[in-house]
């Protein structure tokens, strides 16, 4: 043990400047960036609830994309907020009403002729974060920048972006729905027609007949005929309607929980953590120091010594 402490004690000067050195270092990455502040807030999904009652879990967590369509769920939600098309255009849009510049022009402080197509979406992603709560289901979607003011308004339109890009990918899916059901009703009102029809025909031929003639077995299969066709004719009118009432339908992806505090406060630069970190660096500088000069290493035992102690064991033996 004292060959692995006994540098650092001789050498403590070393020591101490390494350390000194690493936490002047820290102290410049804390105080020198300007203060974050995150606009926080937390939503829920507002699914199906005629879709989301069909198998339960399990389309909680396909998304309802074979069942249900396009379904508002959280992972579905995080995915949204996090497109490159919504993440674009909030970029693209003013950083304030007063001005011209745009939001990423503010996110990377550069002029937008120096900004490249490909670092548009790059760089808004390094203020957005999003995060899943998987019990409760809640969604944590929070922007971070050192202007408070824009990173709420961020917040606030990629949220409205994503809104209105779901409403848009519901309604057009609604209105295919709309047009392959009004298909599928004239379709059916057809067969329903011609069940009426042929059970129309079957009672002017047959006014009497027995109980268990073959009269009375075509008149039961005709009776199934004419009810397996209103059935399909009703939930063809059904799914039809349901799909016009999503065409015309207002309903947002999400519901705000806890909204966007009205004064933000900064992040916390955890200076202490960052210190104490940055100390035990500075140890390990110094140990590795130590170790390239060979110091931890035991000192050798003299030959003087091994011989005097030789010798005094002799005389003990011959005396």
């Amino acid at each position: 043990m004292a060959t692995l402490y006994g540098p650092f004690l001789r050498r403590w000067r070393l020591v101490g400047a390494c350390v000194s050195v690493t936490c002047a270092a820290a102290l410049a990455l804390i105080l020198i960036p300007d203060r974050e502040y995150k606009a926080q807030l937390v939503v829920a999904s507002v699914p199906n609830a005629k879709s989301a009652s069909l198998v339960g879990g399990l389309t909680s967590l396909l998304g309802n994309a074979a069942l249900g369509g396009v379904q508002s769920t959280p992972y579905f939600i995080t995915r949204l907020l996090m497109l490159d098309g919504v993440l674009r255009e909030v970029a693209l849009s003013p950083a304030a009403e007063s001005t011209k510049q745009t939001v990423i022009e503010r996110v990377l402080e550069e002029p937008a002729a120096k900004i490249k197509p490909d670092e548009v979406a790059r760089g808004m992603r390094e203020i957005v974060s999003t995060d899943v709560d998987k019990q409760t289901g809640l969604v944590t979607f929070a922007v971070t920048h050192t202007d408070s003011a824009l990173a709420r308004r961020v917040a606030e339109r990629i949220l409205a972006s994503a809104s209105q890009r779901y409403l848009k990918v519901t309604r057009s899916q609604a209105a295919d729905q709309r047009e392959s059901g009004r298909a599928q009703v004239d379709s059916t009102r057809r067969q329903l027609r011609a069940a009426e029809a042929r059970l129309q025909a079957f009672q002017t031929t047959h006014r009497v007949y027995a109980a268990y003639s073959p009269a009375a077995t075509e008149r039961q299969r005709l009776d199934l005929e004419l009810q397996a066709a209103q059935s399909a004719y009703n939930d063809a009118v059904s799914d039809n309607q349901s799909a016009i009432a999503r065409e015309l339908s207002e309903a947002s992806a999400v519901v705000i929980v806890d909204p966007i505090p009205s004064i933000l406060t900064p992040v916390p630069r955890q200076a202490v953590l960052k210190l104490v970190l940055a100390a035990v660096l500075g140890v390990i500088i110094a140990g590795l120091m130590f170790a390239a000069r060979g110091e931890f290493t035991a000192p050798p035992v003299s030959r003087e010594v091994g011989t005097s102690s030789a010798s005094g064991r002799a005389a003990g033996v011959s005396a």
